[in-house]
């Protein structure tokens, strides 16, 4: 029989930071930049498993690492979970049976409270006029960081999105195309909505539009997606991959009737609501 998986001890992240990598699949440099977000971390013996805490724009933190695949993947998982919950600190993981199987998460009490979706399908330009007051222009054209980041903040509600820094939000930050990616300006120039865009080909890459609370009511979500996919139409974009994570029913199914397909979707869970 094999022994109990006993009550694990917190390991200071940078501690951790090898054996996370190496269950990742990546280099422990790959993960030194998110150390100032990293609140705790959690080895199983053996290097059966390990897992991290990090701080994301709600009250939650989200789970980073889990659990080796195997006959005992279950119970280290449940051990690094639990030694994590000692805090009473909402904690959000995903649902990866290859890390933290959503079985063990609904076992321990969690409850599924979102997801991740990855939509794919050809270049939709969705009927959808700007709503009165606000305007609608590229990326390109608001250098200001201070806007930038208000509309960035549009995301900061939504359950699996992350921390964000100077670096995140300069122009054309990690590869993006500002020239084809939106932004949404109330009438005082505030940032209320964003759609970052990716050009691969003849393939856009976007996260879901970014819209400020007071505003999801409206059309502007469709808004920012319809002159996002225009403007890279006129490059000759064919295809579109749309990330969204947190997005509510509704929206899930607005994306549906814009013809596009879900190929592939990962549940988000929260040990208690945040």
């Amino acid at each position: 029989m094999l022994p109990a998986v006993t009550r694990l001890p917190a390991t200071p992240p940078d501690a951790a930071l090898p054996a996370l990598a190496d269950l990742l699949g990546c280099g422990a440099d790959d993960l030194r930049p998110l150390l100032p977000q990293l609140t705790a971390a959690w080895l199983a013996a053996d290097d059966a498993g390990v897992i991290a805490l990090r701080r994301t724009p709600r009250a939650d933190l989200e789970v980073l690492g889990g659990a080796r695949p195997g006959p005992r993947q279950a119970e280290v998982a449940a051990a690094l979970l639990r030694a994590a919950s000692a805090s009473g600190t909402p904690l959000s993981a995903y649902a990866d049976d290859s890390l933290l199987p959503g079985s063990t998460l609904r076992t321990l009490g969690w409850q599924h409270a979102g997801q991740y979706t990855e939509w794919h399908g050809p270049l939709p330009t969705p009927e959808m006029s700007v709503p009165a007051g606000l305007r609608v222009l590229p990326l390109a054209a608001v250098s200001a960081l201070t806007v930038r980041r208000e509309a960035q903040g549009t995301y900061a509600d939504r359950l699996g999105h992350t921390l964000v820094s100077d670096t995140d939000i300069v122009p054309d930050a990690h590869g993006a195309d500002d020239r084809v990616g939106y932004i949404a300006l109330d009438g005082a120039g505030r940032g209320v909505g964003i759609c970052r865009a990716w050009l691969d080909g003849d393939t856009l890459t976007v996260g879901s539009p970014g819209v400020h609370p007071d505003l999801r009511h409206t059309a502007l979500r469709h808004a920012l997606l319809r002159a996002t996919c225009d403007a890279a139409h006129l490059q000759g974009v064919q295809r579109l991959v749309m990330q969204a994570w947190g997005d509510t029913p509704a929206e899930t199914q607005a994306d549906t009737d814009l013809g596009l397909q879900a190929v592939t979707v990962t549940p988000i869970y929260l040990s208690r609501p945040a």
